[in-house]
């Protein structure tokens, strides 16, 4: 008696595909940032997909804006660190992810973007929303999550 298995692939919409080793890798990296921060600690993690054709440009702002300023914002210890990852599947698509961390809850609402625009001025001589003005033209926002250490709240 033999018995005879099929195996079928199964290939979900374009973006599940790609998300799940988004996913995987960003645990992966939050978890023991995570587990080694301190109280009251918050991750903000926002994901971008860079638009076809623009990586390149994409790549240079990164640079070229947001390291100098958020430098700057670490310095001022109005952040606490930050990461930018950047993702390039074989199907061409090509995803950022940015997290930030920040000392205390209240620094995550309102208090970070007026720090943001102290750190922008003070680098720049302008506000964010002037240095990254191209930035919608290069980058499609995805999404936005916010992690705190187990047991707190954000």
């Amino acid at each position: 008696m033999s018995s005879k298995t099929k195996v079928v692939l199964v290939h979900g919409p374009r973006s599940a595909r790609c998300t799940l080793p988004i996913l995987v890798g960003l645990l992966a990296l939050t978890a023991p940032l995570v587990g080694q921060a301190r109280r009251g600690h918050v991750y903000h993690v926002n994901f971008y997909q860079v638009r076809p054709g623009e990586e390149k440009a994409y790549d240079s702002a990164l640079v070229s804006v947001v390291t100098p300023v958020f430098d700057e914002l670490v310095k001022r210890k109005a952040v606490v660190s930050y990461l930018l990852l950047t993702k390039t599947a074989g199907s061409g698509e090509y995803t950022n992810v940015a997290i930030v961390e920040v000392a205390s809850p209240s620094a995550a609402e309102g208090t970070f973007q007026r720090e943001l625009e102290a750190a922008t001025q003070s680098v720049f001589h302008k506000s964010w929303s002037d240095a990254t003005v191209r930035f919608s033209e290069l980058r499609r926002f995805m999404h936005a999550e916010q992690y705190t250490a187990a047991g707190q709240r954000p």
